[in-house]
């Protein structure tokens, strides 16, 4: 099942970039995909991070993702779905809100495998070109620190994992300078 949630999120996203780079979009659900494998997620929790954007961000439905690789993986992928009709600021407080206490703890991995990896890609952006890379996000860096920081503490429930201390190491060093 994992191969085929490659193929078909490579698919799915072909010719998409990371925001403000070159990159391919496809190296962010890869590397969301291993930090779960890492983890010692399951089979469904692996292919829900490789395919956890196909529906926000692509013509996939969830229809589709239920079809091809059932309804946990499809549950899964719709947690991490933001209404794109909504502010920014709705959109993130929705998705902080719905990490509580009843949210498993696959979803919450999940959630902090996709944070984990896009501090990644901002550290290293931040490394490259400075200060310059907050300019790709339209609400700057005081909200993202709002929204990673608050998202830190709704996932503290994993603090036995390693990808939350790095998580939690990386947000430091992104937002609040400290290099250690």
């Amino acid at each position: 099942m994992i191969h085929e949630a490659i193929i078909f999120a490579a698919c799915a996203h072909e010719g998409q970039k990371r925001k403000g780079t070159n990159v391919p979009y496809i190296v962010h659900p890869f590397e969301v995909a291993q930090i779960l494998t890492d983890a010692g997620g399951s089979e469904s929790l692996v292919c829900a991070g490789l395919l956890h954007d196909t529906v926000e961000d692509t013509g996939v439905t969830l229809e589709e993702i239920q079809s091809k690789f059932g309804g946990e993986v499809a549950a899964l992928v719709g947690l991490m779905t933001e209404e794109k009709s909504l502010s920014w600021e709705e959109r993130k407080q929705q998705a902080i809100d719905a990490v509580d206490d009843a949210m498993s703890r696959e979803a919450k991995m999940l959630v902090c495998a996709d944070k984990l990896s896009n501090l990644r890609s901002i550290q290293r952006d931040m490394d490259a070109i400075g200060e310059s890379v907050w300019s790709r996000f339209r609400r700057g860096k005081e909200k993202q620190k709002w929204y990673y920081g608050t998202m830190i503490e709704r996932l503290s429930c994993l603090e036995t994992y390693p990808m939350y201390g790095e998580l939690k190491k990386l947000f430091s060093q992104v937002f609040e300078g400290e290099r250690n």
